[in-house]
């Protein structure tokens, strides 16, 4: 079970940052904020789990990700500032061709396509500061059980060995977070990755136009566990 009480401090934050300022820059401290929420509340967790996950074991970055509009600003504002002209267009150029080739697959189909997410380069995640919440959750206790996993089971029905402890630690700041902009009267649903990630690039204004509370993301492929 999460920590309830961590949950409802996020989500009174988020609306109460909301309340005093309505704005792009608001919405981006919040997703910073709780990425640094993430960070802490991990570090502080008692008896926590040795960890598998190390640069290059990427086996888990071919499973399906949905993310939150803060997280896709956040995300395509890290491309745009960060990477070079050229990088920038070949990243641009893998979220499109993905997004094309995951459009009309259910989330069983892309999971057992194992498409790889189109910010994974050489191994490794090339927005890592600012992964999405489903990547912060999700670290495994073992390496060969993933790569077994990657190579010869279900994607949709096995699982990892998770450190649970993290996993829910982190999903408390990313639903605090989630129910306090849909308190706010903000799109709070969660998208698949390369889906906003596309619209978001096509769409310049797609931050301004959001926190005004207009539809700017409809058509968008809804997160697979979006209620």
């Amino acid at each position: 079970m999460g920590d309830e009480s961590r949950r409802k401090t996020v989500q009174r934050t988020t609306q109460t940052l909301l309340r005093r300022e309505r704005a792009v820059p608001t919405v981006f401290h919040l997703i910073e904020h709780a990425w640094h929420q993430t960070t802490a509340v991990v570090e502080q967790l008692p008896d926590r789990a040795a960890l598998a996950c190390a640069p290059g074991c990427a086996f888990c970055c071919y499973h399906p990700v949905d993310i939150t509009p803060p997280e896709a600003f956040a995300i395509v504002t890290y491309l745009q500032t960060t990477l070079t002209p050229a990088a920038g267009a070949a990243a641009y150029a893998r979220i499109a061709a993905q997004a094309d080739r995951i459009s009309g697959l259910s989330y069983e189909e892309h999971a057992q396509a194992r498409i790889p997410c189109a910010l994974l380069v050489d191994g490794k995640c090339s927005v890592y500061p600012c992964r999405p919440f489903a990547c912060r959750a999700w670290n495994s206790t073992s390496a060969a059980r993933c790569e077994a996993i990657f190579a010869h089971g279900n994607p949709v029905t096995m699982l990892p060995p998770l450190d649970m402890r993290t996993y829910e630690a982190v999903w408390d700041v990313a639903h605090g977070m989630t129910e306090g902009l849909q308190q706010s009267r903000l799109d709070g649903k969660s998208y698949e990755l390369h889906s906003i990630l596309q619209r978001v690039l096509e769409t310049p204004e797609a931050p301004q136009r959001w926190v005004q509370g207009e539809d700017v993301l409809a058509g968008c492929t809804i997160g697979a566990f979006t209620a």
